[in-house]
């Protein structure tokens, strides 16, 4: 099972990466990976949100129910997948003011079984998961900058 740590220094104040990083609805406006994002209920501490991602690689989309809990105050997003294709999606985000900006890091641990093929593709399921989620830092980098 792939488990996944990045972590990105955006030029940008905390509370404005943290703020485009929890607006999750806009991430198909400047995330490739995200064919669409719905948040079907909130709840006390975050929400619970319909995803479909696309993987080019598969020629396939994903789709997913997520259940996101944000701690405001400590800046940190705890997420988990709570329904749809994934077996195992979940993880942790953390955005900490430092020198020159904001240093955001996620942990990330995801699974899904492919019938027929499911041993022999977990080694790119990881590869594709460590980019899709530098390419998510970049995009969240960028409209945190106002570039996207």
């Amino acid at each position: 099972m792939p488990h996944i740590e990045a972590e990105i220094v955006i030029p940008a104040p905390v509370e404005t990466v943290y703020a485009v990083a929890k607006d999750i609805e806009r991430f198909p406006e400047f995330f490739p990976d995200v064919e669409s994002v719905e948040i079907v209920e909130r709840t006390e501490k975050g929400f619970i949100s319909e995803w479909v991602g696309v993987v080019e690689k598969l020629n396939r989309k994903i789709r997913w129910r997520e259940e996101d809990v944000w701690d405001d105050a400590a800046r940190t997003c705890t997420f988990r997948a709570v329904g749809g294709d994934w077996d195992k999606y979940d993880g942790l985000w953390t955005f900490e003011a430092v020198d020159g900006g904001t240093r955001m890091w996620m942990r990330l641990e995801c699974d899904v079984d492919v019938p027929l093929i499911g041993p022999l593709i977990k080694n790119l399921i990881a590869k594709m998961a460590k980019e899709n989620v530098e390419r998510m830092f970049e995009g969240i980098g960028k409209r945190a900058l106002g570039e996207v």
